[in-house]
Formats: structure tokens, sequence, C-alpha cells
């Protein structure tokens, strides 16, 4: 899956769960601090990660998660785990 495909999916996820317009979905955003992210749903936007990209994002994952950008770098970092154990 290239970048861009990642990073528009998610973005579509963020939107959905955050409830943000995505023109403020820009990498450097903090989800709580700046986007107003709220436990429930940040929760969303793991469960719509994890459904939309077909990996499992776990608490400690989570806990390294604090921009849009580091939303992409998890999902990406999970993906291409998934590659390397089905090759």
């Amino acid at each position: 899956m290239m970048m861009d495909e990642v990073e528009d999916r998610a973005r579509a996820v963020l939107h959905m769960a955050l409830g943000v317009d995505e023109r403020y979905l820009i990498p450097q955003a903090r989800l709580v601090d700046q986007l107003y992210a709220d436990s429930m749903e940040l929760l969303e936007m793991v469960m719509g990660l994890n459904e939309a990209f077909g990996i499992e994002i776990r608490a400690e994952d989570v806990a390294a998660i604090d921009t849009v950008a580091d939303v992409y770098a998890a999902v990406r970092r999970l993906l291409d785990a998934q590659a390397e154990r089905e090759a």
C-alpha cells in the first residue's frame, strides 16, 4: 500500500472518529491538545484504524501517538510488520 493511500485512509478514519474537518488534520496537529480528542474519540480512532487496515494497535502503540503524523507512522509500522510476518 502506497504512503499516500495509507494517509488518505487514515485521514478518513480520523475525520469520522474525531469529528474534525479534514483541513485540520495536518501532520503536526496534536490529537488531544489541538484537535480536542477525548478518550472515547481516541478509542473510536483506534477501532476504526484497526478495521480499515486489518491491524491491531495495542495500548503501547497508542501511548506513543500524539500527532496526526504519529498516527500515520504507527499504521505504516504495523502494516510493514504484518507484511514481514506474511512474507
